[in-house]
């Protein structure tokens, strides 16, 4: 049985996803902060680079977003291959979704083909590009079929969660996201300078539109102000799916109350334990993610079937992106070599982004390319050792702020001040701005020149 149990965070919402005691999926839905990945935005050309045949956006963002002229066509509906030029010119100004996160130095990535997310399926306003990936399985030939006769005009894509549902509700559906999407060009239009467009849904229905999936049959909430979200979704568009609440003590965190934050705490360890005995040794770097399988003497065949599943849900919970190299034990077959590509598929037949898989080397490596989505969880909770500044992590601000703003709302209300060191301080005003006030209760934020980089404590009257 898979259940979601959810977190506020301060600056959002978090979801972690379990099936049974496994913790398969941690999801973040902010609401304020710096994050990028699917959010929309009034852009401005700044600069449209022919070489690189790319234009350079000004969202509003710390960066210049990057628009590559393959995801600036959609505006035009032409699919062929064409120069930037014929997309945007410098001082347009249009609207685009993100697409990664910035990272080492390079801005955000985004893209004109904007997808706006329901429960039961995904509306593309510029309509679905020609060479979209071909559908297999007969469940999504079925949802695909069933589309393309209820929506004709297409830029509709049913999800799994369609199956379970009327045509009605999917039609009502429709009319709600196109509603949507006439808001956000008014918006645009009515902006005065580039940045992030207002979202009309909160960070909670934004979480459940990306988790809630068949199979899914608890929520459990700590929070009251959540707890009373997520009833009026379950009684409202997700009625139909009979997804129980579950109501947990509000006086301590979600996380702490079902072992999610145990669980996370060894999802950011370097090692990961088999069940069957053996060990998976995980060493993101720069350019790629490597583990190796450590057998501990165990049969070669049943240790890496039983390292292809465990590696599949450390990749998705560890949200972990780009060239992935795995040295399994060494297999003397080619039969072997066959099971082992086959597990693999398997293990990551649900994983919710792109995998590719390439054949066993004759060494027994296997490359896997797994497609980036937002942030790791690593690089999310923590940073780089601030005594070594070596290969060391240590937690981040955006961990320390959110247990700050945590303990704050579970049962510190009256106090009068908390003490924080000038780092923190400046790290919560940047990425919450006017958004902080609300989430302190009428406490002050006072700097103490005496506190660890990160370090907070609370006072009192």
């Amino acid at each position: 049985m898979k259940r979601l149990v959810i977190e506020h965070t301060g600056f959002g919402v978090r979801g972690a996803v379990l099936e049974e005691r496994d913790l398969l999926e941690l999801i973040d839905a902010d609401a304020l902060g710096d994050w990028v990945t699917d959010a929309l935005f009034v852009g401005r050309a700044d600069a449209v680079d022919v070489k690189l045949n790319a234009a350079f956006l000004d969202c509003g963002l710390a960066q210049h977003a990057f628009l590559g002229a393959k995801d600036a066509r959609h505006l035009a509906g032409e699919y062929e291959k064409r120069p930037i030029g014929r997309f945007v010119r410098q001082g347009d100004r249009v609207v685009v979704q993100g697409m990664r996160e910035p990272v080492e130095g390079k801005g955000a990535r985004v893209t004109t083909d904007v997808k706006l997310f329901g429960f039961h399926m995904i509306y593309r306003p510029h309509g679905t590009p020609p060479e979209s990936a071909p559908v297999r399985g007969r469940e999504r030939v079925l949802l695909q079929e069933r589309g393309e006769r209820l929506f004709p005009q297409g830029g509709v894509t049913l999800r799994k969660l369609a199956g379970e549902v009327d045509d009605a509700t999917l039609e009502a559906e429709l009319a709600r996201l196109e509603g949507r999407w006439r808001a956000m060009e008014r918006e645009a239009a009515e902006a005065k300078r580039p940045g992030r467009l207002t979202a009309d849904e909160h960070a909670v229905e934004r979480l459940l539109r990306g988790l809630v999936e068949p199979g899914l049959r608890r929520i459990e909430v700590a929070d009251e102000e959540l707890f009373a979200r997520c009833r009026a979704l379950l009684e409202g568009p997700l009625a139909p799916h009979g997804i129980e609440l579950v109501r947990l003590d509000a006086r301590q965190g979600a996380f702490e109350q079902t072992d999610v934050e145990d669980a996370v705490a060894r999802a950011l360890a370097r090692e990961a334990p088999l069940r069957g005995g053996g060990r998976l040794l995980i060493e993101p770097t720069s350019a790629c993610t490597a583990i190796d399988v450590d057998g501990e003497g165990r049969e070669a065949l049943d240790l890496n079937l039983d390292a292809a599943r465990e590696i599949a849900r450390q990749l998705r919970l560890r949200n972990l992106g780009g060239t992935v190299i795995v040295d399994f034990v060494d297999l003397p077959t080619k039969p072997q070599r066959q099971r082992l590509e086959e597990g693999l598929k398997r293990a990551f037949r649900d994983d919710p982004v792109a995998v590719q898989i390439y054949p066993m080397s004759p060494l027994g490596i296997v490359q896997l390319s797994r497609a980036r989505r937002g942030r790791s969880l690593d690089a999310l909770l923590r940073g780089i050792c601030r005594h070594c500044e070596g290969t060391g992590r240590e937690p981040s601000l955006r961990a320390a702020a959110e247990e700050l703003l945590g303990g704050l709302r579970r049962g510190s209300s009256g106090l009068s001040e908390v003490r924080v060191g000038r780092d923190l301080l400046l790290y919560l005003e940047k990425e919450l701005g006017e958004g902080l006030r609300p989430l302190l209760g009428g406490a002050r934020l006072v700097i103490d020149p005496g506190q660890e980089p990160g370090g907070f404590s609370f006072g009192g009257d």
